[in-house]
């Protein structure tokens, strides 16, 4: 069994080695409301400050598929990365795009239609929010 917070700074150590500089990213469990939809588990949030956090659904603690939670965190880790850039307006796909060039991996969409790092669907599926 894996921990997510430990998946979470193995992805962000990396991450910031790619770019070849530091970011500060912190990691935030959402209220369950937050993510109505099956296929909802994560989002990340820049303040005026800058701050980044990504924010998982409690769902995303109780997955097994690890897969999945790399997927999920790449996609998310690629909107950091982005804003940290200054790209403020990307895309979700841009998200994916970036987050398949920090780690060297492809970003997959299961049957659900969330991300993953297992074998799917690529690119993000036309009928997702681009």
């Amino acid at each position: 069994m894996f921990e997510l917070e430990d998946v979470f700074a193995e992805l962000h150590a990396r991450a910031c080695d790619r770019l070849g500089e530091a970011f500060y990213v912190d990691l935030r469990l959402g209220d369950p409301e937050e993510f109505p939809a099956r296929r909802n588990m994560a989002y990340t949030v820049k303040d005026r400050r800058g701050d980044m956090c990504i924010v998982v659904a409690p769902k995303l603690l109780l997955c097994e598929d690890i897969g999945r939670v790399e997927g999920v965190l790449c996609h998310e880790f690629g909107h950091a990365a982005l804003w940290h850039v200054g790209n403020d307006g990307h895309s979700e796909r841009d998200a994916d795009t970036m987050g398949e060039r920090l780690f060297d991996a492809p970003i997959y969409y299961d049957g659900e239609d969330v991300q993953t790092t297992a074998l799917g669907v690529r690119p993000r599926p036309s009928h997702l929010p681009a």
